[in-house]
């Protein structure tokens, strides 16, 4: 814990000007903390495909003066060569004095820039590149993202049905097998066939083999002094090629050390709101990777200027990644286009307004705390279990928590991606935990939505979810619109209505005897059309409630908060915040101590609620781009408690507990 550690991401064109250009960015680090520069090569605007050797020379003398001016001024220096593959055409065209074999969707399109992995051309093409660059000397060299089988424009989802692939499944299976019968297959609508597991096992074998490759070159080159660092994609869609990370990283490690880049932020301005992406995806790759593994959060802008990302947004994600205890910030603020860094405007104040704040985060917060709160868990092998509908598209293989995280933290309810005693699970994701992990989720308390209800009802767990599947009304097929209170242990008065007219798509349920309904969905004409939110305790004792996903609204935030009260038997375990909208509680644990942290996603200004047993020790208000200020909490009741600071937009409330309970 203690230092921030700024690792600035720079692209150095080759030139005449490489030296000079490298001491005014030496200049700048010095000037802003930055203790280690990650050189680009080939990147984006200066990027003409693979490398042809003319180019692979040229950049490699350009990255050899900068590496030298750099170290010169105690700079620690690293390497981001933008391509293994490549992301994608873009207008690119193979080098011509190299042969590569492209990259083939899954519908046949071919690319025409981005290689296979499976070809030995390329294999060799990249281990030599990464291998020669590795002699320069870095502290680490990086695997860009577009190490993948997914995202390569203009494909159709990505490629990897190359001639050769197909190959080596027929070898597996034993039969000689086409593309298009082996996509029918892979995506057929209802249980998985046996090959869409064996296909996703070629894959990850075929990416191993290139991970050990590009490592074995580099331990060489540097004599084991060099780690590699991984970049990645959302896990969902990794799971989709059947990534195994833990394999994967094992497969990168040199020494005992290897250095992960999470994906977690969008590259462009975002609304405050959707930063529960952001917190899911820092939680669910922690479990995803060795715990020798360092970790560098890509805090990203593109096209690289105050005009696509706000400073509030920048600090905001460089402050969640120190809340995860995150090694560094690897930052991702400079144009490629090669101007000098003393060039552009404003981004030397950003990171010199940032440090007071984020060296407060780093000094409290380390990779030991961890999220607590509801359990929303997720598989890596989610992909291989899910059902598909129609059967048309890869992306009907994606199984994604996002919505559940979206849900409980809008409403102010803590969250986690572990399996907890308490645990959501909404949509496809009910196909992905077997039969026994089911169960023992239904011997504790489990919400669920209705499309998550009516896949486990499917799978014969009706009798413990206490409903009966009856059918799915579409759109078109219903004039379903309106959602009623029934019941006023809700926490809402009878007969308050809630808007349902946007759902696409509405499961009905015939509740049991003993099943308790709190809402219903009825048309204009006040027709039923069935329940909405039912709670139901199963004979093993566990506690089951369904919610119909509306409209964010105040009444329907009192009413989940009491569903999460009646899934814990009324003795929840972690604050619940309340008080205006988008405010999103992370709940940390160490060991004794716990931390609370409240995001507010909404532009307005915020006033906050905490209903907490635990009496709060401290509390600080951090505000984008200022220094921490102390903050008073005044309590309401006898478990309320609330700020007396307006929280303002992308602002964190942290309220650090007593260790004597």
């Amino acid at each position: 814990m203690g230092k921030v550690k700024y690792h600035l991401r720079f692209q150095i064109i080759p030139g005449k000007n490489v030296k000079e250009d490298t001491k005014v960015l030496a200049e700048f680090c010095l000037k802003h903390k930055i203790e280690e520069v990650v050189l680009f090569f080939a990147g984006e605007e200066w990027n003409n495909g693979l490398l042809s050797a003319k180019e692979e020379d040229i950049w490699f003398e350009a990255i050899k003066t900068a590496k030298k001016t750099l170290k010169e001024r105690g700079i620690k220096v690293s390497l981001n060569p933008w391509m293994t593959v490549l992301h994608c055409d873009r207008g690119r065209r193979f080098p011509p004095d190299r042969k590569f074999e492209p990259m083939v969707s899954p519908y046949g399109e071919t690319s025409k820039a981005t290689a296979s992995f499976v070809d030995k051309n390329w294999q060799r093409y990249i281990y030599n590149l990464y291998g020669r660059f590795a002699t320069l000397g870095f502290n680490t060299i990086w695997i860009e993202d577009d190490f993948r089988y997914h995202n390569h424009a203009p494909l159709t989802w990505g490629g990897g049905f190359e001639k050769r692939v197909l190959k080596k499944f027929s070898t597996k299976i034993g039969k000689q097998v086409s593309r298009e019968d082996l996509v029918k297959r892979i995506l057929q609508p209802g249980k998985p066939h046996p090959w869409r597991k064996i296909w996703m096992e070629v894959w990850r074998e075929i990416q191993l083999e290139v991970a050990s490759g590009i490592r074995d070159a580099v331990e060489k080159s540097s004599k084991g002094k060099t780690k590699l660092g991984l970049m990645s994609s959302h896990p969902s869609v990794h799971s989709i090629e059947g990534r195994r990370w833990h394999n994967l990283f094992n497969a990168l490690t040199i020494n005992n050390k290897v250095v992960h880049r999470p994906n977690f932020a969008p590259y462009q301005e975002d609304v405050g709101r959707n930063k529960f992406h952001s917190i899911m995806m820092l939680d669910i790759q922690k479990k995803l990777r060795p715990v020798y593994c360092e970790v560098e959060p890509e805090i990203e802008n593109f096209p690289f200027t105050k005009w696509s990302k706000s400073n509030t947004q920048t600090w905001a994600e460089m402050a969640l990644s120190l809340f995860f205890g995150s090694d560094a910030l690897l930052l991702n603020l400079f144009p490629f286009v090669g101007n000098r860094a003393d060039e552009e405007k404003g981004i030397g104040e950003l990171l010199n307004k940032s440090y007071k704040s984020l060296l407060w985060i780093s000094d409290r917060f380390s990779k030991e705390h961890s999220l607590y709160g509801i359990g929303i868990p997720w598989k890596e092998d989610a992909a291989e279990k899910t059902e598909t509908i129609e059967g048309k598209r890869f992306e009907e293989l994606r199984v994604d928590p996002s919505f559940t995280w979206k849900f409980l933290l809008s409403y102010g309810i803590p969250a986690c991606s572990e399996i907890q005693e308490v645990n959501a699970i909404f949509g496809n994701n009910a196909w992905i935990f077997d039969d026994n992990e089911i169960i023992r989720m239904l011997k504790g308390g489990l919400l669920l939505d209705g499309e998550s209800a009516r896949i486990l009802c499917k799978r014969g767990f009706g009798k413990y979810i206490g409903v009966e599947y009856e059918k799915t009304l579409n759109r078109e097929d219903s004039n379903y619109s309106v959602e009623v209170v029934k019941s006023s242990k809700s926490g809402v008065k009878e007969g308050i209505y809630f808007s349902v007219n946007q759902l696409p798509e509405f499961n009905v349920f015939k509740p049991s005897k003993k099943t308790t309904v709190w809402t219903d969905v009825i048309t204009s004409e006040r027709k039923s059309v069935g329940p909405s939110i039912t709670l139901y305790t199963n004979e093993m004792g566990g506690r089951v409630a369904i919610v119909v996903p509306s409209h964010f609204n105040f009444h329907k935030q009192t009413i989940v908060q009491n569903i999460i009260r009646y899934l814990y038997k009324k003795r929840v375990s972690f604050p619940l915040v309340s008080g205006s909208v988008y405010l999103m509680p992370l709940f940390f644990k160490k060991g004794a101590e716990e931390i609370l942290c409240v995001f507010n996603g909404c532009p307005d200004p915020a006033v906050i609620n905490i209903e907490m047993c635990n009496k709060p020790q401290d509390a600080t208000l951090l505000k984008p781009l200022e220094k921490p200020s102390s903050e008073r909490i005044l309590k309401e009741t006898n478990n309320i408690w609330r700020s007396t600071s307006m929280a303002p937009y992308m602002s964190f409330l942290v309220i650090e507990f007593s260790k004597n309970r």
